[in-house]
């Protein structure tokens, strides 16, 4: 059976956030999500509401709601050491009694490039390293604590006494696009996190992940294949098409592979990829120049927008396609009226009630 997340981007306003994820549980959801940033561009045009913690946006969140899962899409192995990742995600698992889902990817440059003492080179390297740690701290004991030795981290007979309530620990979702990560995320993950795909190249990048399950002797099933899309549902069409399509514009401008993989290679060619981009002036001017070109054709394939059987027959697709856990990002300017279409079409045609 499909599952439902929310992903909630009400930068700037933690109440607002607090009263969503609320809301998003009385509404059926069976996931909130929230992304992880520190630093926002120094621009008017993107961005522009200041980013709070995400994880104590998640502790608040997990003791104002009782069933909804709880996870960070995603949080990076770059600015917290895998040790107080490993932490944070285990007293997390206790606040929400077991509903914490660690989202974990490689980092971005905007939050990083700031923080001139870190290094962040060969993103993946560190990556695979910091899994590894986490889950060993989490299986650590007094009789037998860590030592690791790795290229990025290293640690010396470490045990992490408080244990998560969800054993071995809980579920690890890779956020990712690249071959690597992929194969990862099928070899080793519980779960695939990405943002904004097709249903075309979502199909055709699924399938790495589910053949290195395989090889890797574990069944794909195994793997939760979530997708986080861009979702505005109202009972006007043409009013949800409004509001979404320029929007997403901007997002669609920062996935230069995918927007070569719809057909356009100039405007790819143009853009650096999503997880390269330190926003500096230069970078965002671009951006916003590719984003003016895009086709709204174009954007329209990445997102789910219409009324609530337009939506239905979108989210089909991306069940065809292979996602097993559908992750809508609303417009807060549509967030009511998308959670409440929802609750009361969306969720129960998908649950056959």
């Amino acid at each position: 059976m499909m599952r439902f997340g929310c992903q909630l981007v009400t930068y700037g306003d933690v109440e607002r956030t607090l009263r969503y994820a609320v809301r998003a549980e009385e509404c059926g959801f069976d996931t909130v999500t929230v992304p992880d940033h520190l630093f926002h561009p120094l621009t008017d045009v993107f961005l522009t509401k200041p980013p709070w913690d995400a994880f104590a946006v998640l502790a608040a969140i997990a003791v104002q709601t009782e069933r909804v899962r709880l996870m960070p899409a995603v949080a990076d192995s770059v600015r917290r050491h895998p040790a107080v990742l490993a932490h944070m995600a285990a007293t997390l698992d206790h606040l929400s009694r077991g509903r914490m889902i660690l989202g974990l990817g490689a980092g971005e440059a905007y939050n990083v490039v700031p923080l001139t003492d870190s290094r962040w080179d060969r993103p993946y390297a560190r990556f695979k390293e910091a899994l590894a740690l986490i889950r060993a701290l989490w299986a650590s004991t007094r009789e037998e604590p860590v030592s690791f030795e790795g290229e990025y981290f290293n640690v010396e007979g470490a045990h992490q006494s408080l244990k998560p309530l969800q054993r071995p620990g809980p579920p690890i979702y890779v956020g990712g696009y690249g071959p690597r990560m992929r194969r990862l995320t099928g070899a080793e993950g519980d779960g695939w996190v990405p943002w904004i795909y097709s249903t075309e190249a979502y199909r055709e990048d699924l399938r790495l992940i589910q053949e290195s399950a395989r090889r890797a002797g574990r069944d794909p099933s195994e793997v939760d294949a979530t997708a986080i899309i861009p979702t505005v549902v109202l009972p006007d069409a043409d009013r949800a098409l409004e509001l979404a399509l320029p929007r997403n514009r901007m997002t669609l401008a920062l996935r230069g592979p995918l927007l070569r993989r719809l057909g356009y290679p100039e405007l790819a060619d143009r853009v650096t990829e999503n997880w390269r981009v330190a926003f500096t002036g230069e970078e965002v001017k671009r951006v916003q120049e590719v984003a003016a070109e895009i086709p709204l054709e174009a954007v329209e394939k990445v997102i789910v927008a219409g009324t609530a059987e337009d939506a239905m027959e979108r989210i089909d697709q991306y069940r065809r396609a292979g996602v097993s856990h559908f992750i809508a990002l609303p417009l807060v300017d549509a967030f009511e009226e998308t959670a409440e279409a929802f609750r009361d079409q969306v969720i129960p045609y998908f649950r056959g009630e």
